[in-house]
Formats: C-alpha cells, structure tokens, sequence
C-alpha cells in the first residue's frame, strides 16, 4: 500500500525525491493510517482543486486496501500538521465494511 501511494504521489508533484509515505498503526486492528509528507511546494497539486486529487487518491487507497482485507486512512502533512479525511457518509462507512 505505501508503495502504491508513493508511486501515485511521486507522480504527481514536481519534486518527487521530497515524498515520503510513513506507515502508522491505529487502534483498530484492521487499519492503517499512511502520512503523506510533500514538499511545501507541491501541497497544493496533492490536495488539488476543491480537494479532488487527495479523495481520488484516498479512494484508490481505500479500494486497493478492501481487496487485501483491510482498512487504510491516508492523510496529508503540510507544515508538520495533518490534513484530516472528512468524515465519511455513512454510505461510504457501509461499503467500507
């Protein structure tokens, strides 16, 4: 899953060497949370117009993870503090299940 969202990521930004994905355990055995550090440069190209770049990639993560058996949370670090998901609907929570 980190490499999956490094490859995305790298992909994406204009200074690739500067991305690092760090793994992060959670209090439900079933998930995992990925920190998603960029440099300052790039923030705005991974979160994108209207934010819609980081929900795709939250998506792809999330589906990715559903076919492993698992849950992931992906969030973004911009000047050491997180950019959390917005909640999720509850017909999201359901199809995540």
């Amino acid at each position: 899953m980190k490499q999956l969202i490094e490859y995305i990521v790298s992909n994406i930004v204009n200074h690739p060497e500067s991305v690092s994905v760090t793994e992060e355990a959670t209090e439900d055995k079933d998930a995992t949370k990925y920190l998603i550090k960029v440099d300052p440069q790039d923030v705005g190209r991974v979160i994108g117009k209207q934010g819609k770049v980081i929900k795709s990639i939250r998506q792809l993560v999330r589906i990715a993870a559903i076919q492993k058996g698992t849950r992931a949370i992906v969030d973004l670090l911009e000047d050491e503090t997180k950019i959390a998901p917005p909640p999720e609907s509850p017909a999201e929570t359901l199809a995540g299940e």
